[in-house]
């Protein structure tokens, strides 16, 4: 990650930072034997060294014995400056490099012990060049090395942690691009869903008014044309009513584009509603319709499923209006104790095999599928009694929600 580079790249440039800085303070002011060819060959080279095996530390999640030998080797390279310079004070900060590097290398818990290994190693290196002759002057190393050492391990572990919150912060960052990334995904299958439900709801709310309608019309203009001019009083009826029933088909039009609910089931109740039907296609048709309705008044229906009743009558009225040749149709609307059915049936010559298998036509489809959405059954096929008969039947549990 972008972030994990960048502190690479100041571990890198600390890494050479601190050499340059022991460089400096090792020859300004130069030692006390002076900047001689042995000398410079020895502390320089040393610097060096322990610059590239800084440089080419092994990764953290290295095996432990590689990271083992790595801070053993700066270690002993940081021992050889200072014995190079032979002074314990200014060339001993190269110890820094390596207390800090294994909080780098080890984590905060194991880091913090090998930097006490170094802070150890340091105190031994001192001891062994002091001792026993200036004995006194051991505290006074330690204390000056006490400070740079103390800052040395806050700020990488400071920095660590950093490192870490900054990590734990890009890994959140990434989980909630991807969730977005998902979530965008599923909203366009939503979408892409909701835009095909609500076709298909059209198509079926246009089938079942326009295709009711303009059935109902087409019956008015077949007669008139049949009639002519013998019995103009009786043309101009059915002609007035066709005109009509075109302005009823309009508005129905008008309220699915709008609300995809019929005028009629939003001003009427479902039994009301059905009377009018009813008396609609008897005056159109000149086919009885006898209704009969078992439908308990304390059992209001939810819009949804009055809908869908209202136009399972329609559809089974067109049906009858265009195959039965009929005489005569019921209407039949009840409720049980656990659901709620209309039928249609009438009297004329019944559906073929085709029909009867439920392959019909679109209209029977898209009803099909609205009776679906609410949980219930449509049966459409011949009666026992002859003709044919169309059924829905939904859940009475729809209608106590």
């Amino acid at each position: 990650m972008e972030g994990d580079s960048e502190d690479r790249r100041l571990l890198r440039l600390a890494g050479l930072a601190l050499p340059a800085a022991v460089l400096v303070l090792g020859l300004v002011p130069p030692p006390r034997g002076g900047l001689t060819q042995g000398f410079l060959l020895s502390f320089v080279g040393f610097l060096v060294a322990l610059v590239v095996v800084d440089q080419t530390a092994p990764a953290g999640d290295a095996p432990g014995w590689r990271r083992g030998i790595w801070f053993g080797a700066e270690l002993a390279l940081s021992a050889l400056v200072v014995h190079a310079h032979g002074t314990l004070v200014r060339p001993a900060l190269i110890y820094l490099l390596p207390t800090s590097r294994a909080l780098l290398m080890f984590g905060e818990r194991t880091g913090l012990l090998m930097s006490l290994t170094g802070w150890l190693v340091y105190s031994f290196n001192i001891g062994a060049s002091v001792w026993p002759d200036r004995l006194n002057e051991f505290p006074n190393y330690l204390s000056f090395f006490l400070g740079p050492y103390v800052v040395a391990v806050l700020l990488t572990m400071a920095a660590l942690r950093q490192a870490a919150e900054r990590r734990k912060v890009q890994t959140l960052y990434d989980e909630l691009k991807e969730a977005h990334q998902q979530l965008q995904a599923m909203h366009q299958q939503a979408q892409e869903l909701a835009v095909t439900q609500e076709r298909n709801r059209l198509a079926r709310e246009i089938h079942d008014t326009l295709a009711h309608y303009l059935t109902v019309i087409n019956v008015q203009l077949e007669a008139v044309e049949k009639q002519g001019s013998d019995r103009p009083e009786e043309a101009l009826q059915r002609v007035r009513r066709a005109r009509r029933l075109a302005v009823e088909c309009l508005q129905e039009v008008r309220h699915s584009v709008a609300a995809l609910r019929a005028a009629t089931m939003e001003e009427l109740s479902l039994p009301k509603a059905l009377q009018n039907l009813a008396l609609e296609f008897t005056e159109s048709t000149g086919i009885a319709v006898r209704l009969e309705m078992e439908l308990p008044d304390e059992m209001p229906l939810p819009p949804e499923m009055a809908l869908a009743l209202y136009r399972a009558a329609q559809e089974g009225l067109t049906n009858v209006q265009r195959h039965a040749h009929a005489q005569q149709v019921i209407l039949h609307l009840s409720a049980h104790n656990d659901a709620v059915e209309l039928a249609v049936q009438d009297n004329g010559r019944g559906p073929n095999e085709e029909s009867s298998a439920g392959s019909g036509g679109f209209g029977l489809l898209g009803l099909r599928e609205r009776v679906a959405l609410l949980g219930g059954q449509l049966a459409f096929g011949r009666a026992q009694a002859g003709g044919s008969r169309l059924a829905v039947t939904l859940p009475a549990q729809n209608a106590r929600d």
